[in-house]
């Protein structure tokens, strides 16, 4: 681990600690088993949530691969977000992880999986665009001006915006092609070097989706934005269960900006800390109390190292026979 990753690493540890201390441990563990079996429901529950973000991926191939089936595709993609959860990689280390097996497990050729990977990342960047732009119209109408939370998400979107452009433009130059020639100045492309037709047909394959499978396009968008919007249910049934009701459209705000911090700060692992603090922020904004925002944050972490661990269990427990072209 490099000292800018362990820098990071402790800081962020540092802001959870004190974020628990200053909201009372105590309370924020009565209020954490206080779910008791329910906390089950909210585990099992975003399963609705995985199953528009599968479809979105799914839909990012062309038209003619050939895939496993839905359930096995599934787990080949929990596999891959389990990496990006408790990896310091931006949430993309796990990216090639979901092509390699994919191929390796099933035959997907790379080609086909390393350019459905990419297209998902677009897709899903631009639903979150469209997820954030909604949520700053809710945000500014329910909440006051000068709230940090309208201020964060307003922020937020654009810098979303900006990368997401950035990313498009690399795309157009070849995203593939350019990564090689970076590793080329670098000294690094020892590896690539016999591969670059490959490469270059990686870009092409893209390049080509986007001209002729715009419906599929088109699809994967509407699939992950769903995926975005369906967190709101869990706010909305977590603070359920605590004893807080809420209405949908300030569940809504809710998700929103703790999936806005976890963006801003996505150099940061698990988003330690950072989950916690926009949980503070946001419900404390809302009136209902920071100390509650915490243990949302606390019960939805619970949720995501459930899934990670399985995601991780996939992925170190490969199939008996394996098939790689």
């Amino acid at each position: 681990m490099s000292l800018f990753k362990k820098i990071i690493f402790i800081v962020a540890v540092s802001l959870f600690a004190w974020i628990i201390a200053r909201s009372g441990p105590a309370l924020i563990w009565s209020q954490v088993v206080s779910l008791n079996w329910r906390i089950l429901a909210v585990i099992f529950a975003y399963l609705v949530i995985y199953f528009f973000d599968t479809m979105g991926w799914r839909l990012s191939f062309r038209r003619g691969v050939k895939l496993p089936g839905l359930w096995r595709f599934f787990l080949v993609r929990q596999a891959g977000e389990a990496l990006n959860y408790t990896t310091p990689s931006a949430y993309i280390g796990g990216e090639p992880v979901k092509a390699i097996l994919l191929n390796r497990r099933y035959g997907v050729d790379m080609v086909d999986g390393l350019a459905s990977v990419v297209i998902a990342k677009t897709t899903l960047f631009l639903s979150k665009i469209a997820f954030l732009l909604i949520g700053v119209v809710l945000a500014l109408k329910f909440l006051r001006l000068e709230s940090v939370v309208a201020a964060g998400i307003l922020w937020t979107f654009i810098g979303v915006l900006g990368l997401f452009v950035v990313f498009l433009l690399l795309q157009r130059k070849g995203l593939f092609m350019v990564g090689l020639r970076f590793a080329r100045r670098f000294k690094l492309s020892g590896t690539f070097e016999d591969k670059q037709d490959r490469i270059e047909e990686i870009d092409r394959t893209i390049g080509d989706f986007y001209l002729k499978e715009r419906l599929r396009f088109c699809g994967s968008f509407a699939f992950h934005l769903l995926g975005w919007a369906a967190g709101a249910i869990e706010v909305y049934i977590i603070l359920y269960f605590l004893g807080v009701p809420v209405d949908w459209v300030k569940a809504f705000v809710i998700e929103v900006f703790m999936k806005t911090a976890n963006s801003a700060f996505f150099f940061v692992p698990a988003a330690i800390g950072v989950q916690e603090g926009a949980g503070y922020a946001a419900l404390a904004a809302l009136g209902i109390g920071g100390e509650m925002g915490v243990a949302l944050s606390i019960i939805k972490r619970i949720r995501e190292l459930s899934w990670a661990g399985f995601g991780l269990f996939i992925y170190w427990m490969p199939p008996k026979q394996e098939t790689k072209r």
